[in-house]
């Protein structure tokens, strides 16, 4: 039994050291942001929204290039499997994603959560529009 318990917190040891979004070899977040995420559900108000095939959404993020950069490329397939690309960063001390893609007006998320297994971006849109007032992210890494 003290075998068994040994291996169990061994384990929860070894997954807690490999979950932290604070890697020690990467001099920004945007090194650790950097990868291909994938898609896996919205919430539209707090609602989960399944009127949409989610299944096409890519975003990579690339390393930036030197790792000190503040700026680096993404690539991004919709899910419409519309593609388009440009350059991200990072703003607001790390809280706010921005894309900037090479045909269409930046894009600014705020990041909620994130892990290496987890990241989750809010949009807040302004009271006076007509329409959801939040729509929420959920990626996971391809």
């Amino acid at each position: 039994m003290k075998y068994v318990a040994k291996i169990t917190l061994i384990l929860l040891l070894i997954i807690e050291v490999s979950c932290s979004s604070d890697i020690s070899d990467c001099p920004s977040k945007l090194c650790v942001l950097a990868g291909g995420w994938r898609l896996v559900e919205v919430r539209v108000d707090g609602i989960k929204d399944i009127s949409t095939d989610l299944s096409k959404y890519r975003l990579t993020l690339y390393m930036p290039n030197p790792t000190t950069a503040i700026t680096s490329d993404f690539d991004r397939t919709n899910p419409s499997g519309r593609q388009d690309n440009g350059a991200w960063e990072l703003r607001n001390n790390n809280t706010v994603l921005a894309l900037l893609p090479v045909n269409t007006s930046e894009e600014s998320y705020i990041i909620k959560e994130f892990t290496p297994r987890e990241l989750i971006l809010v949009i807040d849109r302004e009271d006076n529009k007509t329409g959801p007032n939040q729509y929420e992210y959920l990626l996971e890494p391809f």
